[in-house]
């Protein structure tokens, strides 16, 4: 019933998206420069544009809604000089402050008194912690990615591919685009392997704020990452960007100037300006790039000739072959995108309408399922991840008078991920097929499915490492939707001088579906003509559990409703979460004393179920858990209250404070599961131990964070930001142990809240502005982040034990106490050098970070795995493991990269300018270890063949010398091993060097 009379509400309201702040507010004083006494109904407004406002008797004047960006404020009064500010800077949620002082004058009519404006060194409306990028530093800066430049800043550590902020887990994250989340409500964080991708070139500006938001925002924990595009200007621009790093035979393995090439490229090309008229503005960014190695790691060649293969299976007897390897580059890592941001912008005052949107499609090469690159050489079929994902917004803004406006928006987003296969495409019932490969390769691959006995095998054994065989298959098929129609109505004005009251509403309406199976098993039946004939009834729950599906049939098939036989036969259809809020706030500005407070209510409705007795269900004679033993998972309001203060002592002194509740649903990959996979592993055991505990209806996760904070300008050139924090996060998914009944074969393990983290660290942030050519930012942070768990799965091994869950903190394996860059731009202007060192610039970030915690442990035997990754299987599989030392009480090493771009530009014609740069990331070539062995706490050495328990079963009564040859070249020298079994790289990138060229008009 709260459900149905929410939607009611958000629909009767207005059907339009969630958007946080995506734009800005200026406000000032205008006063006669002799006198020093305001002057009231002196017109301020914003060259090309309609925005503006008159100031009152106190010669006080705000605009509102101001979009992103560096605009040009005129002030204008009859009798005295019109001055015009230049390179005034909006930042979203912040109020820009620019004063006037005007002049009587006899000077002729249109002429002006011209300002640089200057942003100010320190920011006295601002409540929290934010750190702030704007268009020119990211253009100017060495680093290519918006989560590589993201983690430049303070707070913010990217590790093994995902970013945290501040002790926070990776789903903890909230991403906004143009005000638009971007988040993925399946995985909690930008999408599932790439996200909604913005092409910097396009972005205006982006914030991390790490230390509190007001109650606009939402359904983050931890922090939020805010990108604002481009608006098209009066003018028209356009840009074209080429960059490369194709200098060398990359497949070959070359080198070109001491480094090697992946094969990478990159064309950016922009356009902006009016569309037929200048109140018509639009701003467009397309995207390229190609790289044909997208790990560029650190590995080492080899090659192995007439190696001798081992396995005994194939009908063919032994025979020999040779194995190569390339040097510095990896195979089969292809990566492609192509994709879209843009902006359109209709301003017809007092309405101004706004539209945006992003576009992109992702192809990703993978390797086999139980491969890295390095044993699928000899297969030349491919396997690819598709991505789609689309994102548009849209805007109207209604201004009432200069005080106040509403705003209604709307949002839609939709994210496709599928598998894809060089032979078969999409047709999974072929994957293993051994006739169709037989047909598809023309007679030339010989290659028949494992389940068939007495034929030849799927690999090729070389001395107990297993090569792929040419043909053989990918082990999974998947597919997954995700979407969201979203609506909001803000409502805004400026009470008074020393009020600005916003409040809002918010909803999003999910459709998520997700088809995954097994080919190897389901193609046991070979067609779908067996299977239909098959009765679903006595479908054992081997086979039906190697399907995890919801909104789509056994094939693969969309279906419109729950698909429901009898109470014992059933497939769920698609979830539809829904997030609704509600909030208001004031943002009251004095002189010396800034407040930002509010409240939120978040509305959460997971769409999910929960058993009745998790302990007793009953099941059907099939083995499936009845339909009547599950009901719908309750939905959820929750209030959170946001408070700010800020304390200008002076112009250049300002203390700060921020306090805060926060919430957020845990991501709903790890809570969404079909039915027949419940019966698979809740009903059989199957997949019981490891990462698979089944999914569980979850409540939202909590936080509570406190900040506080000291800025203060350092002379005239820069300033010091000091921060520090502490946040408790509560109700982390953790993993318990469910004790059953007769009705079920075995306990079973499932998610569930109760884990929890605490965070306390400080912040250090020095700004110096351009001072001789030179411009300097420090950011430092120090971290304590620690909890009961990293992961939801981090005490799986306790949870299969019965014993109890940990209820001490020790530090998260994603902690990185001391994490900190210098950033230094270096660069001569128009006229300035002469002509070799005019316009020509250095950038130069250096960023460090002492290492992540990890825990000392040896296996307690060589468990279920084949000789290549005996060094690491009991890694991934806490039984066979001991811990030596208490939880995470070691540390990687620490790392540091120094990226340099060199840049020189030049005019071509009139308006047409050109730059031509060097790119260099990793320029000392420094190979930084990301993670170690856990039985050495090495990068180099997994104690493998230093253990009689593994070289007695793998060298002396099996391979032999040539075993540990190729362990070492493989595992040893390039990690494939620890690459493959745990997923995360083992060092860092090597240094890539790309050049480029740009055209400006």
């Amino acid at each position: 019933m709260k459900k149905t009379l929410l939607v009611l509400f958000m629909v009767m309201l207005l059907p339009l998206s969630v958007l946080a702040q995506s734009s800005g507010k200026i406000a000032g004083v205008v006063t006669d420069k002799g006198s020093g006494e305001p002057l009231p109904g002196v017109n301020v407004v914003i060259e090309g544009t309609s925005f503006g406002s008159a100031t009152d008797e106190d010669g006080y004047y705000v605009i509102l809604s101001v979009p992103v960006g560096a605009i040009k404020l005129t002030a204008s009064f009859i009798g005295y000089a019109t001055v015009a500010m230049e390179n005034v800077r909006v930042s979203a949620g912040i109020t820009t402050e620019a004063n006037f002082q005007l002049e009587t004058t006899q000077l002729e009519l249109g002429e002006a008194i011209i300002i640089i404006a200057e942003r100010p060194l320190v920011e006295k409306n601002v409540t929290s912690s934010v750190s702030l990028v704007t268009s020119e530093q990211i253009e100017n800066i060495p680093i290519r990615g918006m989560q590589a430049i993201a983690a430049t800043q303070n707070s913010v550590v990217v590790q093994d591919g995902n970013l945290y902020i501040r002790g926070g887990r990776a789903d903890e994250v909230g991403f906004y685009l143009n005000g638009a989340s971007t988040n993925s409500i399946r995985t909690g964080n930008m999408g599932r392997f790439t996200g909604i991708h913005v092409i910097q070139e396009a972005v205006e500006e982006f914030q991390v704020m790490a230390g509190g938001y007001s109650a606009e925002y939402g359904s983050a924990n931890s922090g939020i990452i805010s990108s604002d595009l481009k608006t098209g200007g009066e003018d028209y621009h356009f840009s074209m960007d080429f960059q490369t790093d194709k200098f060398a035979d990359y497949e070959a393995g070359d080198k070109f100037l001491g480094t090697y090439s992946y094969g990478q490229h990159n064309f950016v090309g922009t356009f902006s300006g009016p569309l037929y008229s200048k109140k018509v503005r639009a701003f467009v960014a397309f995207e390229n790039m190609y790289q044909a190695d997208r790990r560029r790691r650190f590995s080492t060649g080899w090659e192995f000739d007439d190696v001798v293969d081992m396995n005994l299976n194939t009908t063919t007897g032994l025979d020999t072959f040779n194995l190569s390897y390339p040097d510095g580059f990896t195979p089969n890592q292809e990566f492609k995108r192509n994709s879209i941001n843009g902006t359109i912008l209709f301003d017809f005052t007092p309405i101004r309408f706004q539209i945006g949107g992003t576009f992109q499609k992702d192809e990703r090469q993978l390797v086999d399922f139980t491969s890295p690159p390095s044993l699928t050489i000899l297969n030349d079929r491919k396997f690819y991840d598709l991505y789609d994902a689309i994102l548009f917004n849209a805007k109207i803004t209604h201004v009432l008078s200069p005080t106040t406006l509403y705003e209604a928006r709307f949002n839609y987003v939709s994210q496709t991920n599928e598998f894809d296969d060089s032979y078969f495409g999409n047709d999974w019932m072929k994957y293993y097929d051994s006739a169709a490969v037989y047909d598809k390769t023309g007679g030339e691959v010989v290659y028949l499915d494992s389940w068939t006995p007495d034929e030849e095998h799927r690999f090729t054994h070389a001395s107990g490492f297993p090569f792929d065989r040419n043909g053989d298959p990918y082990r999974d098929y998947y597919l997954t939707k995700e979407k969201y129609l979203g609506g909001g109505l803000d409502f805004t004005t400026q009470y008074g001088r020393h009020h600005e009251i916003k409040a809002g509403i918010d909803y999003k309406y999910y459709t998520v579906s997700r088809f995954r199976t097994d080919p190897a098993v389901m193609s046991t039946y070979k067609t779908k003509e067996a299977f239909d004939a098959t009765d679903v009834e006595t479908l054992g729950a081997g086979l039906v559990g190697q399907v995890n599906i919801f909104g789509y049939d056994f094939y693969g098939n969309e279906l419109d409703e729950d698909y429901v036989e009898n109470d014992s036969v059933y497939m769920w259809g698609a979830k539809h979460p829904v997030m609704g809020a509600f909030y208001i706030q004031d943002k009251i500005e004095y002189n010396d004393l800034i407040i930002n407070a509010g409240i939120r209510m978040d509305y959460f409705d997971s769409d999910d179920r929960e058993l009745k007795s998790s302990s007793d269900p009953a099941t059907a004679d099939n083995g499936q858990i009845l339909l009547s033993e599950w009901s719908e998972k309750d939905a959820e309001i929750i209030f959170s209250p946001r408070l700010g203060f800020s304390f200008p002592v002076s112009t250049k002194t300002v203390f700060y404070m921020q306090y805060g509740k926060y919430v957020q649903m845990p991501s709903l990959d790890n809570v969404y599961y079909g039915s027949y996979q419940y019966q698979y592993q809740m009903i059989t055991g199957g997949r019981y131990f490891g990462n698979n505990p089944v999914g569980y209806a979850a409540d939202p996760i909590k936080s509570t964070s406190y900040e506080i904070g000291f800025r203060q300008q350092l002379a005239e050139v820069g300033a010091l930001d000091i921060t520090g924090f502490y946040k408790n996060v509560m109700g982390q998914l953790q993993i318990e142990k469910v004790k059953v009944s007769d009705n079920l074969n075995q306990d079973y393990l499932r998610r569930v809240n109760g884990g929890f983290v605490t965070t306390k660290g400080l912040e250090l942030k020095v700004r110096l502005k351009r001072t001789n050519r030179l411009a300097t930012s420090l950011n430092y942070t120090f971290t304590s982040a620690e909890g009961t768990a990293s992961t939801e799965t981090s005490h799986v091994s306790a949870a299969y034990r019965g014993t109890q869950q940990p209820t001490l903190v020790n530090p998260v394996d994603f902690n990185r106490p001391h994490k900190g860059s210098i950033l230094l731009d270096y660069r001569y202007g128009k006229k300035d050098g002469g002509p070799v060192l005019e316009n020509l610039g250095f950038n130069v970030a250096w960023s460090f970070s002492s290492g992540h915690p990890f825990t000392l442990a040896n296996p307690t035997s060589a468990g279920q795995t084949d000789g290549f990754a005996v060094g690491v299987d009991y890694m991934n599989d806490s039984r066979a493991r001991l811990a030596t030392e208490a939880i995470n009480s070691s540390s990687t090493p620490w790392t540091q990269t120094i990226d340099l771009k060199i840049d020189k530009s030049f005019r071509i014609m009139d308006k047409l300018d050109a730059m031509i740069y060097l790119r260099i990331n990793n320029l000392l070539n420094t190979r930084n270890v990301l993670n170690v062995y856990d039985m050495t706490g090495d990068d180099h050495d997994d104690g493998a063949m230093a253990r009689s328990a593994f070289t007695d079963d793998y060298v002396n009564s099996a391979y032999g010398d040539l075993y540990q040859d190729m362990y070492k070249a493989i595992n040893y020298n390039n990690a494939d091993s620890y690459w493959d079994e745990i997923g995360n790289q083992m060092w860092g990138n090597p240094r890539q060097i790309m050049f480029g060229i740009k055209l400006n008009y």
